[in-house]
């Protein structure tokens, strides 16, 4: 029974099955470089793809649709979210380039505006706001802040639900979610 190669205990001289040794492994070819650089070109392709989506602007018809700011460029020029309990809205008139308005944090506001599919331009001796003073903590601030970056808005961009004002720089200075109504 000692030569049974079943019965051996591993780690002995026991006999190898040929069938089991690791073979060496192919040299990589033409084929597989080719499946690489297209694998390589559909990744930069995908990544493209969702950059431009970003970057274009999507034409988008404003009138009539409500949004409310999620994030704003602060005095320290760091985009920040809104506070908790700080309502700063933005309402686009009925007629295309006539009206935008809305809750600014504590007061009103409105400007005539006009707008194509990739520029906002407010006239801003049209201007018009209430002065109410809010003593709740950093409401008067953002409200002073989101003011200032809406009127040095100049470019307008639109994807999933979201609308983004830039300034001239193409630095994005507020970010809004549209209000379902």
């Amino acid at each position: 029974m000692d030569d049974d190669p079943a019965e051996t205990t591993p780690g002995t001289d026991a006999p190898v099955d040929p069938d089991l040794v690791p073979s060496q492994a192919a040299p990589m070819g033409r084929g597989f470089w080719a499946v690489m650089a297209l694998i390589g070109l559909l990744i930069l392709l995908i990544i493209y793809a969702q950059v431009q989506g970003i970057t274009k602007p999507v034409s988008v018809n404003l009138t009539g649709t409500n949004w409310t700011l999620t994030y704003y460029v602060n005095d320290n020029g760091a985009m920040v979210p809104v506070t908790n309990g700080t309502d700063v809205t933005i309402r686009f008139g009925l007629e295309n380039g006539t009206i935008l308005g809305g809750h600014s944090g504590c007061n009103w506001y409105s400007y005539n505006y006009t707008s194509t599919s990739s520029t906002l331009a407010l006239a801003h001796d049209s201007g018009i706001r209430t002065t109410l003073f809010c003593t709740a903590p950093g409401v008067m601030q953002v409200e002073s802040t989101y003011l200032k970056d809406l009127e040095n808005s100049d470019a307008i961009k639109f994807r999933s639900d979201h609308l983004y004002l830039y300034d001239p720089t193409d630095k994005p200075l507020l970010i809004f979610e549209q209000t379902k109504t």
